[in-house]
């Protein structure tokens, strides 16, 4: 299913009225989250990783991507690619920062695309990140970026991840997982279904693009409800779930 523009910026407005800052927060745990996350993430950046960011967007190589929706193959050039799918370097820091926050050793990515926030990932406190990809061009440039940096700590899962995620989670049981392979808002709940069963050592999921349509955003709606998560954080770009994180159920959206 595709993103829905109008949509999404219908969503930021709203999003935009409803969202808080740390001076509204009396959890103690969210108050640092934002402090030292959020607030952060706005500065932070890891020179080397942005560096190889902007050469992709300059990159104006042909290749051929495969759409899986439609099963046709699209000719592209890394520069269009760069532009329409790397998230901000707000958001690649938000993550690494989350990550060294809540001391996660094993982080767990879905949808490596060309490796920058993979990167992010890697460069955090986790002793180990695996990363997931379906697209033979885009794990092949991925890949070629890890090996020229002589990287050992990225482990790559190349294939169909609908097939490979729980044999994944149960190989490796990330306490970190980062969805953003597939926006379908059902596929993301089976996802998070398939976490909360096979990878028992799991403290935050954080979901891209929770206002990409209104299929995902129902999905997400649906994950706030949802009783196995005492702790939901909505921060536009991306929801956040604890599992059991405190025994009161609360829900922020957070200013990002």
């Amino acid at each position: 299913m595709g993103g829905s523009p109008v949509f999404t910026l219908i969503s930021y407005l709203n999003y935009r009225r409803r969202a808080v800052g740390a001076h509204s927060l009396h959890s103690p745990f969210v108050f640092r989250l934002y402090t030292e996350v959020i607030k952060k993430s706005s500065q932070f950046r890891i020179p080397e990783i942005e560096k190889f960011r902007k050469s992709l967007k300059k990159n104006h190589m042909v290749v051929d991507v495969i759409d899986f929706k439609n099963n046709v193959s699209r000719r592209k050039t890394i520069s269009s690619i760069a532009k329409s799918s790397l998230s901000a370097p707000k958001f690649s820091a938000f993550l690494h920062l989350l990550i060294n926050e809540l001391q996660s050793k094993t982080a767990l990515e879905t949808g490596t695309s060309l490796g920058v926030n993979t990167l992010y990932l890697d460069h955090s406190s986790a002793q180990k990140t695996i990363t997931m990809e379906a697209s033979p061009i885009l794990s092949e440039l991925a890949k070629k970026e890890f090996t020229n940096r002589s990287i050992k700590s990225i482990v790559f899962e190349f294939g169909d991840i609908h097939r490979t995620f729980i044999s994944t989670l149960v190989r490796h049981q990330p306490d970190f997982i980062f969805l953003d392979a597939d926006h379908r808002g059902s596929v993301v709940k089976k996802q998070v279904d398939q976490i909360i069963e096979h990878s028992k050592k799991v403290e935050c999921i954080v979901i891209h693009d929770i206002y990409w349509s209104k299929d995902m955003n129902s999905a997400w709606n649906d994950l706030i409800s949802d009783n196995r998560f005492t702790l939901s954080i909505d921060v536009f770009q991306a929801g956040i779930l604890f599992p059991s994180k405190g025994t009161e159920k609360q829900h922020f959206t957070l200013r990002f």
